[in-house]
């Protein structure tokens, strides 16, 4: 029953098919961004959730949520800074 509530909830923000790595990524995303919705990479990277996740993974989901619009980055406030677009 669990499963199907998270699974809804993908659906209703349009990520069901979204690849699992993508998904993680995004997530721990919201989960340390600021009240501004700016995260920085690192942040996003050192997250429990991404702990087994290799680097060339992390990279590539970040840039298919970049190219996707989930994320933007911020390159005018510095680099490796990202905004979460909800």
């Amino acid at each position: 029953a669990l499963w199907l509530m998270l699974w809804q909830m993908e659906v209703d923000l349009g990520i069901e098919q979204m690849p699992q790595p993508q998904k993680d990524v995004l997530h721990a995303a919201c989960l340390v961004e600021d009240h501004n919705k700016i995260v920085e990479s690192d942040a996003i990277r050192r997250h429990p959730l991404l702990s087994s996740m290799s680097r060339p993974t992390f990279f590539r989901s970040l840039k298919a949520l970049v190219n996707d619009g989930y994320l933007r980055q911020e390159s005018c406030l510095g680099k490796g800074l990202y905004k979460v677009n909800r």
